[in-house]
Protein backbone atom coordinates (compact mmCIF):
# COMPACT_ATOMS: atom_id res chain seq x y z
CA UNK A 1 0.00 0.00 0.00
CA UNK A 2 1.52 3.39 -1.29
CA UNK A 3 -0.13 5.79 0.65
CA UNK A 4 0.63 6.21 4.83
CA UNK A 5 -3.16 7.43 5.00
CA UNK A 6 -2.97 6.99 8.98
CA UNK A 7 -0.44 9.68 8.94
CA UNK A 8 -3.42 11.91 7.59
CA UNK A 9 -6.08 10.18 9.06
CA UNK A 10 -8.00 12.87 10.84
CA UNK A 11 -8.03 14.95 7.48
CA UNK A 12 -9.26 12.21 6.22
CA UNK A 13 -12.26 11.89 8.17
CA UNK A 14 -12.64 15.86 8.00
CA UNK A 15 -13.29 15.95 4.18
CA UNK A 16 -15.55 12.64 4.53
CA UNK A 17 -17.81 14.25 6.59
CA UNK A 18 -18.08 17.14 5.21
CA UNK A 19 -18.57 16.08 1.49
CA UNK A 20 -19.74 12.35 2.26
CA UNK A 21 -16.68 11.35 -0.23
CA UNK A 22 -12.76 11.55 -0.58
CA UNK A 23 -10.19 11.12 -3.04
CA UNK A 24 -6.61 9.36 -1.74
CA UNK A 25 -4.04 9.62 -4.54
CA UNK A 26 -1.92 6.71 -4.78
CA UNK A 27 -3.48 4.43 -2.55
CA UNK A 28 -2.12 1.46 -4.10
CA UNK A 29 1.46 1.69 -5.91
CA UNK A 30 2.03 0.91 -9.35
CA UNK A 31 3.13 -2.61 -8.80
CA UNK A 32 -0.15 -3.06 -6.66
CA UNK A 33 -2.11 -2.16 -9.66
CA UNK A 34 -0.01 -4.49 -11.92
CA UNK A 35 -0.74 -7.61 -9.14
CA UNK A 36 -4.39 -7.08 -9.42
CA UNK A 37 -4.68 -6.43 -12.64
CA UNK A 38 -2.43 -9.87 -13.20
CA UNK A 39 -4.90 -11.39 -10.76
CA UNK A 40 -8.24 -10.27 -12.48
CA UNK A 41 -6.71 -11.49 -15.75
CA UNK A 42 -6.42 -14.43 -14.51
CA UNK A 43 -9.97 -14.72 -12.56
CA UNK A 44 -11.88 -13.57 -15.63
CA UNK A 45 -10.12 -16.47 -17.69
CA UNK A 46 -10.52 -18.97 -15.11
CA UNK A 47 -13.36 -18.83 -12.63
CA UNK A 48 -16.01 -16.00 -14.65
CA UNK A 49 -17.16 -19.17 -17.37
CA UNK A 50 -18.51 -21.08 -14.19
CA UNK A 51 -20.16 -17.92 -12.27
CA UNK A 52 -23.88 -17.65 -12.21
CA UNK A 53 -25.04 -15.24 -14.67
CA UNK A 54 -26.05 -13.11 -11.58
CA UNK A 55 -22.54 -12.62 -10.53
CA UNK A 56 -20.64 -11.29 -14.59
CA UNK A 57 -22.48 -9.25 -16.07
CA UNK A 58 -21.34 -7.91 -19.77
CA UNK A 59 -22.77 -5.26 -22.26
CA UNK A 60 -23.67 -7.49 -24.96
CA UNK A 61 -24.54 -11.24 -23.27
CA UNK A 62 -23.07 -12.95 -26.72
CA UNK A 63 -20.11 -10.89 -26.27
CA UNK A 64 -17.62 -11.87 -23.41
CA UNK A 65 -15.30 -9.06 -24.39
CA UNK A 66 -17.57 -7.07 -23.01
CA UNK A 67 -17.77 -8.32 -20.04
CA UNK A 68 -18.57 -5.11 -17.25
CA UNK A 69 -19.42 -5.83 -14.12
CA UNK A 70 -18.44 -9.40 -11.44
CA UNK A 71 -19.86 -9.64 -8.16
CA UNK A 72 -18.39 -11.46 -5.02
CA UNK A 73 -15.10 -11.92 -5.81
CA UNK A 74 -13.91 -12.10 -2.34
CA UNK A 75 -16.17 -15.51 -1.94
CA UNK A 76 -14.44 -16.76 -5.00
CA UNK A 77 -10.79 -16.18 -4.91
CA UNK A 78 -8.43 -16.40 -2.13
CA UNK A 79 -6.42 -12.99 -3.58
CA UNK A 80 -9.45 -11.16 -3.75
CA UNK A 81 -10.68 -11.93 -0.16
CA UNK A 82 -7.41 -11.11 0.99
CA UNK A 83 -7.34 -7.61 -0.19
CA UNK A 84 -11.06 -6.96 1.34
CA UNK A 85 -10.87 -8.84 4.42
CA UNK A 86 -8.45 -7.72 7.18
CA UNK A 87 -6.35 -5.21 5.42
CA UNK A 88 -6.06 -1.67 4.55
CA UNK A 89 -9.10 -1.49 2.77
CA UNK A 90 -11.08 -2.45 5.94
CA UNK A 91 -9.01 -0.19 8.60
CA UNK A 92 -10.30 2.44 6.32
CA UNK A 93 -13.26 1.87 6.34
CA UNK A 94 -13.74 1.18 10.34
CA UNK A 95 -11.64 5.01 10.53
CA UNK A 96 -14.06 6.50 8.40
CA UNK A 97 -17.11 5.05 9.71
CA UNK A 98 -16.25 5.30 13.28
CA UNK A 99 -17.72 1.54 13.35
CA UNK A 100 -16.30 -1.49 13.20
CA UNK A 101 -16.47 -2.04 9.45
CA UNK A 102 -17.82 -5.59 7.91
CA UNK A 103 -17.18 -6.28 4.11
CA UNK A 104 -20.00 -7.07 2.58
CA UNK A 105 -18.80 -7.38 -1.19
CA UNK A 106 -16.33 -6.60 -4.00
CA UNK A 107 -17.13 -5.60 -7.07
CA UNK A 108 -15.21 -5.47 -10.62
CA UNK A 109 -15.97 -2.48 -12.71
CA UNK A 110 -15.50 -2.37 -16.07
CA UNK A 111 -16.97 0.25 -19.28
CA UNK A 112 -15.46 -1.25 -22.19
CA UNK A 113 -14.56 1.27 -24.99
CA UNK A 114 -16.69 2.47 -26.83
CA UNK A 115 -19.90 0.52 -25.63
CA UNK A 116 -19.52 1.14 -21.96
CA UNK A 117 -23.15 2.64 -20.61
CA UNK A 118 -22.93 5.74 -18.14
CA UNK A 119 -24.10 5.07 -14.75
CA UNK A 120 -27.58 6.45 -13.38
CA UNK A 121 -27.55 8.65 -10.66
CA UNK A 122 -28.53 7.14 -6.99
CA UNK A 123 -27.37 6.40 -3.51
CA UNK A 124 -26.20 2.96 -2.86
CA UNK A 125 -28.22 2.90 0.75
CA UNK A 126 -31.10 2.93 -1.63
CA UNK A 127 -29.80 -0.65 -2.52
CA UNK A 128 -28.58 -1.76 0.90
CA UNK A 129 -31.69 -1.47 2.96
CA UNK A 130 -29.65 -0.38 6.42
CA UNK A 131 -30.92 0.95 9.73
CA UNK A 132 -29.20 3.22 10.69
CA UNK A 133 -27.69 3.47 6.80
CA UNK A 134 -24.09 3.47 7.70
CA UNK A 135 -22.03 2.17 4.93
CA UNK A 136 -19.06 2.87 2.35
CA UNK A 137 -18.14 2.01 -0.91
CA UNK A 138 -14.16 2.45 -2.31
CA UNK A 139 -13.19 2.29 -5.48
CA UNK A 140 -9.92 1.71 -7.00
CA UNK A 141 -9.33 2.66 -10.29
CA UNK A 142 -6.74 0.16 -12.47
CA UNK A 143 -6.49 2.80 -15.10
CA UNK A 144 -6.41 5.98 -16.16
CA UNK A 145 -10.31 7.63 -15.63
CA UNK A 146 -11.52 11.18 -16.82
CA UNK A 147 -14.59 12.60 -18.51
CA UNK A 148 -14.23 10.51 -21.74
CA UNK A 149 -13.96 7.19 -20.19
CA UNK A 150 -16.49 7.72 -17.44
CA UNK A 151 -15.23 9.56 -14.31
CA UNK A 152 -17.17 9.22 -10.98
CA UNK A 153 -19.19 12.73 -10.11
CA UNK A 154 -20.41 13.37 -6.98
CA UNK A 155 -22.97 16.28 -4.92
CA UNK A 156 -20.74 17.29 -2.36
CA UNK A 157 -22.97 17.24 0.88
CA UNK A 158 -26.23 15.06 -0.24
CA UNK A 159 -25.06 12.36 2.26
CA UNK A 160 -26.45 14.88 4.78
CA UNK A 161 -30.00 14.63 3.48
CA UNK A 162 -32.73 12.07 2.70
CA UNK A 163 -32.88 8.74 0.46
CA UNK A 164 -33.89 10.10 -2.73
CA UNK A 165 -36.78 8.54 -4.60
CA UNK A 166 -35.34 5.84 -7.03
CA UNK A 167 -36.75 4.21 -9.89
CA UNK A 168 -36.17 1.20 -12.40
CA UNK A 169 -33.50 1.91 -15.06
CA UNK A 170 -32.40 -0.23 -18.46
CA UNK A 171 -29.15 -0.47 -16.91
CA UNK A 172 -27.29 -3.71 -16.22
CA UNK A 173 -25.84 -3.53 -12.84
CA UNK A 174 -27.61 -0.70 -11.50
CA UNK A 175 -31.23 -1.58 -11.64
CA UNK A 176 -32.09 1.83 -9.73
CA UNK A 177 -31.51 5.41 -10.19
CA UNK A 178 -32.74 8.71 -8.70
CA UNK A 179 -36.46 9.57 -10.09
CA UNK A 180 -36.14 13.24 -9.50
CA UNK A 181 -32.89 13.85 -11.62
CA UNK A 182 -33.10 17.78 -12.27
CA UNK A 183 -30.55 20.23 -14.06
CA UNK A 184 -29.34 21.27 -11.03
CA UNK A 185 -28.73 18.20 -9.36
CA UNK A 186 -26.55 17.74 -12.63
CA UNK A 187 -25.04 21.26 -12.17
CA UNK A 188 -24.13 20.07 -8.31
CA UNK A 189 -21.67 17.23 -9.52
CA UNK A 190 -18.19 17.23 -8.99
CA UNK A 191 -16.01 15.31 -11.19
CA UNK A 192 -13.18 13.13 -10.00
CA UNK A 193 -10.78 12.05 -12.86
CA UNK A 194 -8.35 9.33 -11.14
CA UNK A 195 -5.03 7.83 -11.97
CA UNK A 196 -4.31 4.16 -11.45
CA UNK A 197 -3.82 3.13 -8.24
CA UNK A 198 -6.35 6.36 -6.89
CA UNK A 199 -8.77 5.24 -4.35
CA UNK A 200 -12.41 6.77 -3.97
CA UNK A 201 -14.51 6.71 -0.80
CA UNK A 202 -17.96 7.82 -0.44
CA UNK A 203 -20.73 7.30 2.03
CA UNK A 204 -23.99 5.13 1.30
CA UNK A 205 -25.72 8.47 1.04
CA UNK A 206 -23.76 10.12 -1.08
CA UNK A 207 -25.33 10.90 -4.80
CA UNK A 208 -23.15 9.85 -7.46
CA UNK A 209 -23.46 8.95 -11.30
CA UNK A 210 -20.84 8.55 -14.19
CA UNK A 211 -21.10 9.25 -18.28
CA UNK A 212 -20.63 6.41 -20.42
CA UNK A 213 -17.15 5.78 -22.14
CA UNK A 214 -17.15 7.74 -25.22
CA UNK A 215 -13.20 6.47 -26.06
CA UNK A 216 -12.78 3.96 -28.83
CA UNK A 217 -9.85 2.61 -27.29
CA UNK A 218 -9.50 2.96 -23.53
CA UNK A 219 -11.67 0.78 -21.13
CA UNK A 220 -12.27 1.63 -17.61
CA UNK A 221 -11.61 -0.99 -15.34
CA UNK A 222 -11.73 -0.30 -10.97
CA UNK A 223 -12.65 -2.33 -8.04
CA UNK A 224 -15.88 -1.29 -6.01
CA UNK A 225 -15.48 -2.56 -2.17
CA UNK A 226 -18.55 -2.44 0.03
CA UNK A 227 -18.35 -2.50 4.34
CA UNK A 228 -20.69 -1.79 6.22
CA UNK A 229 -20.87 -0.60 10.14
CA UNK A 230 -21.17 -3.54 12.04
CA UNK A 231 -24.00 -1.67 13.94
CA UNK A 232 -26.21 -1.44 10.47
CA UNK A 233 -28.65 -3.82 10.04
CA UNK A 234 -30.41 -4.56 7.22
CA UNK A 235 -33.21 -5.63 5.90
CA UNK A 236 -32.71 -9.48 4.69
CA UNK A 237 -35.87 -10.14 3.67
CA UNK A 238 -37.04 -7.08 1.62
CA UNK A 239 -33.54 -7.43 0.31
CA UNK A 240 -33.70 -11.33 -0.59
CA UNK A 241 -36.74 -10.75 -2.21
CA UNK A 242 -35.85 -7.53 -3.70
CA UNK A 243 -32.81 -9.57 -5.62
CA UNK A 244 -34.97 -12.29 -6.34
CA UNK A 245 -37.24 -10.07 -8.31
CA UNK A 246 -34.19 -8.70 -10.22
CA UNK A 247 -33.08 -11.43 -11.13
CA UNK A 248 -35.99 -13.03 -12.40
CA UNK A 249 -36.63 -9.79 -14.46
CA UNK A 250 -33.33 -9.88 -15.49
CA UNK A 251 -33.50 -13.83 -16.71
CA UNK A 252 -36.75 -13.03 -18.82
CA UNK A 253 -35.23 -9.94 -20.45
CA UNK A 254 -32.10 -11.89 -21.69
CA UNK A 255 -29.72 -10.03 -20.18
CA UNK A 256 -28.05 -12.58 -17.97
Amino acid sequence: MSLDWKAQQSDIRTRFDRDGFVQLSSFFSESEVGEVLENLERFIRDRVPSLPPEHAFYEDKADRRTLKQLQNLHGYDSFFGKLTVGGGFEDLATALLGDRAVAQNLQYFNKPAGIGKGTPAHQDGYYFMLEPCLAVTMWLALEEVDAENGCVRYIPGSHKRCIRPHQRTTTLGFSQGIADWSDADEAATVSCPANPGDLLVHHAMTIHRADGNQSKTRSRQALGFVYFGESAKADEKAKAAYVQKLTREMKAAGKI
